[in-house]
């Protein structure tokens, strides 16, 4: 019945060249386990698109209704909570995966002629991945998606020239709330899936159309006295010819595809079943006891900002991110020398090895903080709205008030003693001594912080 089917298509359509000619074409020799990380991503951007699906039937996307929504799926909806949390972890795989992948190519100079605009495609879907995990944060609302989204949307806001523009995008207006939420939502499941589908097209196109790049040689293949004199696409063209006369059918690769992908899936089903999708309590505006922190994949960036602090941070941080996108999406143009091999690129692996351990290392101490547990001072009538805006704007993530709060930032549980109101105005409003500058404030919001902080004696 099967081959009947196949061939009643066939017939219509004259499907099975092509199909041959996808599978059996060969691939250079050496593409193995170490290539599997490309199909991996793929395959749990399909996992992430299918789970999503399911989610979206169910999920009520407002601020009245979000949080129980997830808990209905989670206790009620059959197969709810085994969906949510494939649909959780196998996103942080995902990060992890496509960072791997990126690696990979980095390593192998696959990057360089004639791939440059593969890779630049690359970069972007990794943009496009976190944006996703960015957005999706929020979609919970419980007290972790609240916080972090108000810290994570402050940073987007301090950005030089175009913060505000950015900050009232993110959010809808001042404060995170119905439209936030609901701008998330709409950039979770139509924006970034419609930039994903174009980019991930565009990648596969090129990816197939150029062939998947030979393992590098620490000598080029030798074209003879005649090769040297070809044109660079010809020299390229002949070097691969011979690298594949030596290579495997590509359905051998695509089997240790298959098998990678079925780890990754076995592995995300068993955090699923055994951790589940953590939920906090439901978010509360009015909190003013919560420390934010936001998920691994971002703690090295939390951390470095806590290094970064000053009248300069926002400049700092503009730097940072425009600095690694363009040092990234530019990296084939101004490393053009033809070397792949990694030991005939000492510089590159030591960049490479510099920017793990950084990575690695401040995820680690971004990881390692200790949550506080002692309980703040109870605000007065009088200082409560100050109080919320303090959680509000984000300042417990640097600053301790009564066991509750960062370390980075001046313990402020006394704060109210040791300077006058007029100090604490200018203070926030200009920044010293580490403190970034916060000029943009309203003044109500303004008069609340200062009264609170002033009645902290």
């Amino acid at each position: 019945m099967w081959r009947r089917l196949v061939s009643w298509v066939d017939e219509r359509l004259n499907i099975m060249p092509l199909w041959h000619g996808f599978l059996d074409r060969k691939v250079p020799k050496g593409i193995g386990w170490f290539h599997v990380f490309g199909s991996a991503t793929l395959f749990l951007l399909l996992v992430q698109f299918a789970t999503g699906i399911f989610l979206t039937v169910y999920y009520a996307p407002s601020t009245e209704h979000a949080y129980h929504s997830i808990e209905f799926i989670t206790d009620q909806v059959p197969f709810g909570k085994y969906v949510a949390g494939v649909h959780l972890w196998s996103a942080s795989m995902l990060v992890i995966v496509i960072g791997v992948h990126m690696l990979r190519t980095f390593v192998y100079g696959a990057y360089k002629y004639p791939r440059e605009t593969t890779w630049i495609t690359g970069v972007v879907l990794l943009f496009v991945v976190l944006a996703f995990a960015f957005t999706g944060y929020l979609l919970p609302y419980d007290q972790k998606a609240y916080w972090a989204t108000v810290v994570g949307t402050n940073i987007a806001g301090a950005a030089p020239v175009v913060g505000d523009w950015a900050l009232r995008i993110l959010r809808g207006g001042t404060t995170v709330g119905v439209l936030t939420l609901q701008r998330f939502y709409a950039f979770h499941i139509w924006v970034l899936p419609a930039v994903l589908v174009l980019f991930v097209a565009a990648h596969l196109f090129m990816v197939i159309r150029q062939g998947i790049a030979a393992p590098p040689r620490r000598r080029p293949l030798d074209l003879g006295p005649a090769g040297a004199t070809l044109p660079r696409r010809e020299q390229y063209e002949r070097q691969y010819a011979m690298e594949k006369q030596a290579g495997h059918p590509f359905y051998i690769s695509i089997l240790k595809d298959a098998v990678f992908a079925l780890v990754l899936f076995l592995a995300v089903s068993a955090l699923a079943v055994t951790v589940g999708t953590p939920l906090e309590p439901p978010a509360d505006p009015n909190a003013t006891s919560y420390v934010p922190r936001p998920e691994w994949y971002f703690l090295d960036f939390f951390q470095l900002l806590w290094y970064l602090q000053g009248q300069w941070e926002p400049l700092w941080i503009f730097l940072i991110v425009l600095g690694v996108l363009l040092a990234l999406l530019l990296l084939p143009f101004y490393d053009r020398a033809p070397e792949r091999h990694p030991q005939r690129r000492p510089f590159a692996m030591a960049c490479a090895a510099v920017g793990i351990i950084g990575v690695l290392g401040l995820t680690y101490l971004g990881g390692r903080k200790p949550a506080a547990t002692q309980a703040p001072p109870a605000p007065s009538a009088a200082t409560a709205p100050g109080a919320r805006e303090f959680q509000a704007q984000g300042c417990a993530g640097c600053h301790t008030i009564g066991g509750v709060g960062g370390t980075v930032g001046p313990n402020l549980s006394h704060i109210g003693g040791a300077m006058t109101r007029d100090q604490l105005r200018t203070f926030i409003t200009q920044g010293r001594g580490g403190m970034p500058a916060f000029p943009q404030l309203p003044p109500a919001v303004l008069n609340a912080l200062v009264d609170y902080l002033e009645s902290l004696k």
